[in-house]
């Protein structure tokens, strides 16, 4: 005949149990990584096709008698995160570090995802899917040429 353990008894086994498993877990040791880099998820896509191809084609493309550029949108006075100027010098890649073109880049590549272009920032909102400002649509989302351009600076090769 089996005798059943009592309510007390019971809760000394479950303790028992529990502590052995907590005791357990505690064996695996925790390897401290550091702080990850300042721009461990900044997406640089070639400084090259961005001087070639994305500055005039896109952010220097003159929009209905307007560029992103212009006083009221995205100059340097702006408070938009996206800031671009006009360039005064003439690029060398890898883009001189201060220099115009690499504030302009650097601008850019901070409302880029890499891994999904179309739903960055630096798309989304020049094709009015989301709220951009006057006008809201500037580029065409489905067969304009800036979707393509921008996948092909996040493929192209190079510094």
């Amino acid at each position: 005949m089996r005798r059943r353990a009592s309510a007390s008894t019971r809760v000394v086994l479950l303790l028992g149990v529990t502590v052995a498993v907590t005791g357990l877990g505690g064996a695996c040791s925790i390897v401290e990584l550091g702080d990850p880099p300042a721009d461990v998820n900044a997406c640089r896509p070639s400084q090259a096709f961005f001087v070639d191809h994305v500055w005039g084609e896109f952010l220097n493309q003159d929009y209905g008698g307007k560029t992103c550029k212009d006083g009221g949108c995205h100059d340097t006075a702006s408070s938009r995160l996206l800031r671009l100027v006009d360039p005064t010098s003439t690029p060398t890649v890898p883009l001189a570090p201060g220099s115009d073109w690499e504030a302009n880049y650097r601008s850019a590549t901070q409302q880029l995802i890499c891994t999904n272009v179309r739903g960055s920032e630096l798309f989304t909102r020049p094709a009015g899917l989301v709220i951009h400002g006057t006008p809201s649509r500037l580029i065409d989302p489905v067969s304009g040429p800036e979707g393509p351009l921008l996948d092909m600076w996040v493929a192209a090769p190079g510094p």
